[in-house]
């Protein structure tokens, strides 16, 4: 049984081949419409567009370009070891451009290409001749991998380095003394084996070093270090030096190391007391210095300094002279008479180099009440003949009117200088208020106070100046211009109202004033370093005094 549903979609076989027939035909005449009007479409748009003839183009077509080359060397010359490396524009065929290289002088060489085929190292077997001017030519039958041989031939040439050097060097130097802590370096300007250095290095006196290179592979160490395993000996001279005919990393021969030459700091000591131990003195206000016999290390040394009266702690103040080598401690309070002072240096003084005092040291010193004497009077005028210094362009003196004087001021001027102190009355006191230590007395120079202070000193007078440097003069060149040219020298200058005793004690007690700051002419009369003066006294328009110091 058929239902309506099934009938109405069942067709008779000759229907549907008819069916398909139409649809074919009606799908065909759809095409040629669509066809055709796509066809007007476009003629309609190329109805408003001008003719044109259009002519056909050719291919482009590209030459293959021929590879490049360029030597990359140092500005600088080429170590030794280092290869020179040529770089191309394209990758390479290597066996043509190894075919095509040659180099003057021929030396052994291995070639070594990057991974692009475009770099060539030119390494030597094992080095190049030092010093050596090399030239390297490739031919333009070097060709990259498509066969193209270079556009031009390579010319270039280089010189090869000087010999590796070498220095060796004290790290610890206190001017030019050596630590006995030091170590030693031994730098290269190439690699170097640790095998060479330690077959090659020799110490005198003998020393036990340990050595180690910069480098812990041993392949490109150029810094070694050379550490002795105990301190040094202390004021000994070593010497450090490398044998000749050793080879750097490379193979090539060492150029010849100077030898290292150093001495050793010495142990500082102490060189002497100020008072000296068991000594008497009779200044309550006592200063006590201490020479050493090496610069010291200022903060270590004023601590390891203590000063007892009686067992009791004394505060002061401390300064140092002479390049650190001499400390001076100036007591706040007065020592009381009949104090036994001690003085305590305890061994954590350092030098300046770092090295601690051998032992420590107390000395000691008993004070009594002070004392004073007289200073004799001056001498009358005398007259005294004098060389005429036309260098100094003054008026020169014919005669010494105040030679007397001269003396006379050089006796206050001792005072002070070993030791004592010049009062107002013109006597010499035990009782000071130096800050610098005592020295020993100067001598009277004739020949500086006749060629030089005293002429130096009437100009002065008759300008009615003060002044170190008249008509563009020195201290230094009026000494070297009669012949005390060498040594030390100093000056001091006054103007005192009168030329008389008063006068000269004036002039004296107006420079210890400068103790308490250590003045300039506080300096000069108690400097260690002069062991004579000049004295030159005038009065004309006004009164000079001239003091010329010379060590």
């Amino acid at each position: 049984m058929r239902t309506k549903t099934a009938a109405a979609l069942a067709l008779p076989a000759g229907a549907l081949v008819r069916a398909t027939a139409w649809l074919r035909r009606s799908a065909r005449v759809q095409g040629i419409m669509v066809s055709a009007a796509i066809t007007l479409v476009v003629g309609t748009l190329l109805v408003g567009l001008p003719a044109k003839q259009v002519a056909g183009q050719p291919r482009p077509t590209f030459a293959a370009l021929a590879p490049q080359a360029d030597a990359h060397r140092s500005e600088s010359n080429l170590a030794l070891d280092v290869p020179l490396q040529i770089q191309f524009t394209k990758p390479m065929n290597e066996g043509s451009v190894e075919g095509a290289l040659s180099l003057d002088p021929k030396i052994d060489v291995t070639f070594k290409w990057d991974a692009t085929a475009q770099v060539l190292s030119l390494a030597p077997k094992p080095h190049w001749v030092p010093q050596t001017i090399y030239h390297v030519d490739i031919l333009t039958s070097a060709a990259d991998q498509e066969g193209l041989g270079l556009s031009t031939p390579v010319h270039t040439s280089f010189l090869s380095g000087a010999p590796t050097a070498g220095q060796v060097t004290a790290t610890q130097m206190v001017g030019n003394l050596a630590s006995p802590t030091t170590v030693f370096q031994l730098t290269f300007t190439r690699p170097v084996r640790l095998g060479t250095v330690l077959t090659r290095l020799g110490i005198s006196p003998q020393v036990d070093v340990s050595i180690i290179g910069d480098d812990p592979t041993d392949a490109a160490s150029q810094v070694f270090t050379l550490t002795p395993k105990k301190a040094l000996q202390s004021d000994t001279t070593y010497l450090l030096s490398v044998a000749d005919g050793g080879i750097d990393a490379s193979g090539s021969t060492l150029q010849p190391v100077l030898p290292l030459q150093v001495r050793t700091l010495a142990t500082p000591a102490v060189l002497a007391f100020g008072p000296q131990d068991g000594a008497i003195v009779y200044d309550t206000n006592q200063p006590i210095s201490i020479r050493f016999t090496v610069a010291m290390d200022q903060q270590s040394t004023q601590s390891a300094l203590t000063v007892l009266a009686n067992g009791r702690a004394v505060a002061g103040s401390t300064n140092w002279s002479e390049d650190d080598t001499v400390l001076t401690f100036t007591p706040r309070r007065s020592f009381a008479v009949g104090v036994r002072v001690a003085v305590n240096l305890s061994t954590a003084a350092r030098s300046a180099g770092g090295l601690h005092t051998a032992s420590g040291t107390s000395p000691t010193f008993l004070v009594s009440a002070p004392r004073s004497r007289s200073i004799s009077s001056p001498q009358a005028k005398i007259a005294y003949t004098q060389t005429k210094i036309p260098q100094t362009g003054g008026q020169a003196t014919s005669s010494a009117p105040y030679k007397g004087m001269e003396r006379y001021y050089l006796s206050l001027m001792n005072c002070t200088r070993t030791g004592g102190w010049v009062t107002s009355s013109g006597t010499c006191s035990t009782q000071t208020r130096h800050t610098l230590p005592a020295q020993a007395a100067l001598a009277l120079d004739d020949g500086i106070s006749n060629a030089v202070s005293r002429p130096y000193a009437a100009q002065l007078a008759n300008l009615n100046v003060l002044t170190h440097y008249l008509n563009g003069t020195t201290t230094h060149g009026r000494l070297a211009a009669a012949g005390y040219g060498s040594g030390s020298w100093a000056e001091n200058i006054a103007s005192p109202g009168n030329a008389s005793a008063g006068g000269m004690i004036l002039i004296e007690t107006f420079f210890q004033s400068e103790s308490g700051y250590r003045g300039g002419h506080y300096k000069n009369i108690m400097n260690r370093y002069f062991h004579r003066a000049g004295i030159g006294i005038w009065v004309s328009s006004s009164v000079r005094v001239v003091i010329d110091f010379y060590g």
